[in-house]
């Protein structure tokens, strides 16, 4: 067996890159995907594992930012390009690369990283945690009447592909501080979405794109979905609308596009794969049982690599202290304890947050991958704790620990990378 070398990549090496990356997730790309998939794919942030000279597994990390409660971002690196050869599986190559990309990230100065998991039981061990959650849902067209007409003094356009590379990146920057959770889009990103590659089509159409304007003609929210044709024997028409992403500025925004979809005529069932944890629109409806959920999973995992700067960035909801003893066992075992003081007193919100390490005896201790899960609010102290994964000292420290963290919305990430 010959020694791993693991280095960055050449850019002419990205076939090998993307082959690789179709093996392990079982898919094939179109000589179309091979040109986008090269523009999107972060040549200057990529490692790669070789043995023998050949390339056996890869790792890229996106430059990004992640919205904190409070409305405020920092910088996170979204790791991507995950994969191995099955020929080198279970030989400790992702761990090799997860270092080396670790310590770039040091350097880069981010304290946060970020990623979507092909399986859940994978990166917990790298002090991953399952910080946002998704909802799969559907309901059909005819029983989807609103209990309250929109009403809205703006309009709808359709976009065409041109438009929509020119006009979504800037209505989406625009919204996204108003969305814990949420990252920043490179513009390799959005080369590759618009794009469109077919296999993530599973039959439907390449995707639409309406913008909507309010009445002073600004751009303040978009709807991009698909059409999956279908029609009975009969000739009755059941095609599914299938939701890509919907963002609005405001509740007048969001129903105004909503209704948008939801009147498409030819349409059966309106579904979306992956909508907020806490989705409104069920409460739009004069029936909310015809929102049919039907799925609901972990999206977007969190990992903290500098503490003190990740509880000191954002928002907390209430006033008060706590001191965490964080145990992170990647790469490295190491145990450390964190005071922080949110700032304010009592239930009133509390800016100017403080995290440092200190010698004080724990409140609480979790390890690293838990704090990762509670850092944007979408995963409660008390839930965790109910499953032994939080260890309380001083009683009544879950709920403290709860009453500062928890969020008004649940946190959501409408950008897969």
């Amino acid at each position: 067996m010959d020694a791993i070398e693991i280095r960055a990549p050449r850019e002419e090496e990205f076939p090998t890159v993307l082959r690789i990356a179709n093996v392990a997730f079982g898919e094939e790309s179109t000589p179309e995907d091979v040109e986008a998939y090269r523009k999107s794919w972060p040549c200057d942030r990529a490692l790669c594992a070789y043995e023998a000279g050949k390339m056996v597994a890869s790792s890229a990390v996106l430059t990004m930012e992640l919205t904190l409660p409070g409305h405020v971002a920092i910088p996170a690196g979204g790791v991507t390009w995950i994969a191995t050869l099955p020929t080198h599986r279970r030989r400790g190559l992702l761990r090799r690369l997860m270092v080396e990309q670790f310590g770039l990230m040091a350097q880069r100065d981010e304290p946060v990283s970020v990623l979507f998991a092909s399986e859940a039981g994978i990166y917990g061990r790298f002090g991953y945690g399952p910080a946002t959650s998704t909802m799969s849902f559907a309901l059909e067209r005819a029983c989807a009447a609103f209990s309250t007409p929109a009403k809205d003094q703006g309009a709808i356009t359709l976009l065409d592909q041109d438009e929509a590379a020119a006009q979504l990146p800037a209505v989406y920057e625009d919204l996204r501080l108003a969305q814990h959770g949420a990252v920043s889009r490179p513009a390799a990103w959005w080369i590759h979405h618009l794009h469109d590659p077919l296999v993530e089509r599973e039959g439907a159409t390449s995707m639409l794109h309406a913008l909507h304007t309010s009445a002073t003609r600004t751009a303040d929210g978009y709807v991009s979905y698909r059409l999956k044709r279908e029609w009975s024997a009969g000739g009755i028409p059941a095609n599914e609308v299938q939701v890509v992403e919907l963002l609005a500025a405001d509740p007048t925004v969001y129903k105004s596009l909503w209704n948008y979809v939801l009147s498409t005529d030819l349409a059966k069932t309106i579904s979306c794969w992956r909508g907020r944890f806490d989705e409104p629109l069920r409460w739009l409806l004069t029936d909310p049982r015809r929102f049919q959920v039907r799925a609901m999973a972990d999206d977007l995992y969190l990992r903290v690599h500098d503490v003190p700067r990740a509880l000191a960035a954002r928002a907390y909801g209430a006033g008060g202290e706590l001191v965490l003893s964080v145990t992170d066992t990647f790469p490295h075992l190491k145990r450390t304890c964190y005071l922080l003081h949110t700032g304010g007193s009592g239930t009133a919100p509390a800016p100017g947050a403080e995290c440092a390490k200190t010698t004080r005896e724990p409140d609480l201790e979790l390890s690293i991958d838990y704090l990762g899960a509670v850092y944007l609010g979408g995963v409660s102290f008390a839930n965790l704790a109910a499953a032994g994964r939080i260890q309380e000292y001083t009683p009544g420290a879950v709920q403290t620990a709860d009453r500062l963290f928890s969020t008004v919305v649940a946190p959501f990430c409408a950008t897969m990378f």
